[in-house]
């Protein structure tokens, strides 16, 4: 460069970092004109000075600083779950527009100024922001739990139920939702805090107004007692609504069983008529009710010490009609196990009864068997017994014959030798003579004294009828020595030596 007609300095390069872009005005040209700047034309045309519409997307530019200034601008995040509601600063004017009935006068079809009727998806967005501007909208389900409803019941009490509502914003609606609710340019749809819920334009603007308006509505048409039974809900996983805790107690009684399925029958109700109410309404606005229900129920302490009595004495009932069930269970369990028991012993007799059985035939059987022998031997020692009494009998009537015989025989022998005499006391004194007279040669006594009486009837022979003495009978006929005849002295003499 001829340094007599040009002059030159070193600058910097300007970067575009990443996630923002570079919005570029141009030093030079001419101005734009009245006209334009009236018709709200504020961008720089070709030639003109002014802010040029397009921008720089991240990167490293060389830039001439005496010609454009450049300010880095935060690309626009539209998350996943958001959708991106657009504001269009350069454009057509909407005036013509409002006059249509068709249109409405929150949002504006595309390439005119406002609010752009269509929502941008997901994405990375570089925008000018003199041009437009993205606001993200949350799209996704959110859940929160409302604990500033009250509503009359018909009997007179003053209900104060916490409502679980499940609710999205409408991806068409988007833009709309936010030109009607948005104090600054952006919704608050955080929901977590208490704080945050009273910055939640969609909640303070549209869905509690709405719950709250048909809940007493609807709410006056029931009774209090029909909402509340203490922990009857609670003892029963199965019974309570979505949402809340399951608890670890155990199953209910029948009766808080239907207690609490007529609350819960009640609250389902009320549940329907909120959502068949509000649902609509919101809807109109652009946000959809997905769920309505009623997760606890703050009684009046009055009521709520009466219920809680009522449902103590309930549960007690129904502890008690527990407690017999159990009894009649084990009843049956101790009868179906004594049946059991008793018909295991009913075996167990009836096979020792059988065994006991067999074993006495067996017995009778070995008995009989051990009889019928010893009948048999019996019989035969009997047979023998008669044999040898038989043979005993003989040898005695033979021995008695032989003994009859000697006997006979002896006695004959006598018979014939008293048959020689007239008299038995003849034959004796023949005897006793025959034994005396050896003996004695003479006896010394008188006739008188006591030793010659012995003698006296045997001194005097036998008198025999018709005056004749008895005949001498021979020794040999009595089988005795015979006897010497001898005188008869008229004294007894002494005896010799």
């Amino acid at each position: 460069i001829n340094p007599m007609f040009w002059g030159h300095e070193l600058g910097q390069m300007i970067n575009g970092p990443a996630g923002e872009c570079l919005v570029l005005t141009r030093k030079y040209g001419s101005k734009i004109s009245k006209e334009r700047l009236a018709a709200g034309e504020i961008l720089a045309g070709d030639g003109e000075q002014g802010i040029v519409r397009e921008v720089l997307l991240p990167g490293s530019y060389r830039l001439n600083s005496y010609a454009y200034a450049s300010a880095t601008v935060p690309a626009v995040q539209v998350r996943v779950d958001q959708v991106g509601v657009r504001t269009l600063k350069i454009g057509k004017d909407p005036r013509a527009l409002f006059a249509d009935s068709e249109h409405t006068l929150f949002v504006v079809p595309d390439q005119y100024r406002g609010v752009q009727q269509t929502p941008l998806p997901s994405g990375t967005y570089y925008v000018n922001p003199y041009v437009e501007t993205i606001t993200p909208v949350e799209v996704r389900s959110h859940r929160v739990e409302l604990t500033d409803i009250e509503f009359p019941s018909r009997d007179g009490f003053l209900l104060q139920p916490h409502v679980l509502v499940e609710y999205a914003v409408q991806k068409e609606k988007a833009p709309e939702l936010l030109v009607r609710l948005a104090d600054e340019g952006t919704l608050h749809q955080e929901d977590a805090t208490a704080a945050q819920q009273q910055q939640n334009e969609i909640l303070q603007k549209i869905i509690l107004p709405h719950i709250r308006g048909y809940a007493r509505i609807e709410g006056s048409n029931f009774d209090a007692r029909d909402f509340i039974v203490t922990d009857a809900a609670a003892a029963d996983p199965s019974l309570r609504p979505r949402g809340e805790p399951p608890s670890p107690e155990a199953q209910p009684s029948p009766g808080l069983r239907a207690a609490a399925e007529k609350q819960l029958n009640t609250r389902e109700l009320l549940q329907r008529a909120l959502l068949k109410k509000v649902k609509p309404q919101c809807e109109d606005l652009g946000i959809e009710i997905r769920a309505v229900k009623l997760t606890s129920l703050v009684p009046p302490p009055e009521l709520a010490e009466q219920i809680s009595d009522r449902d103590q004495a309930r549960v007690e009932q129904d502890r008690n009609k527990v407690r017999l069930g159990q009894y009649k269970a084990e009843q049956k369990l101790k009868a179906a196990e004594a049946l059991k028991e008793q018909a295991r012993d009913k075996v167990q007799a009836e096979t020792r009864l059988v065994q006991a059985k067999t074993q006495s035939e067996q017995l009778v059987e070995v008995e009989e068997s051990r009889l019928t022998q010893d009948l048999e031997n019996a019989k035969v020692k009997l047979e023998a017994a008669r044999q040898e009494a038989q043979a005993v009998l003989a040898q005695g009537k033979a021995d008695a014959k032989v003994i009859a015989l000697e006997n006979d025989a002896e006695i004959s022998g006598l018979r014939q030798a008293i048959a020689g005499f007239s008299s038995v006391q003849t034959f004796a004194q023949y005897h006793v003579l025959m034994r005396l007279g050896p003996a004695l040669t003479e006896i010394f006594a008188s006739d008188e004294s006591d030793f010659a009486k012995l003698f006296a009837g045997y001194m005097n022979p036998p008198v025999i009828p018709g005056g004749t003495m008895p005949p001498v009978v021979p020794a040999t006929a009595a089988g005795t020595p015979a006897a010497r005849p001898t005188t008869q002295p008229d004294t007894l003499a002494p005896p010799r030596e």
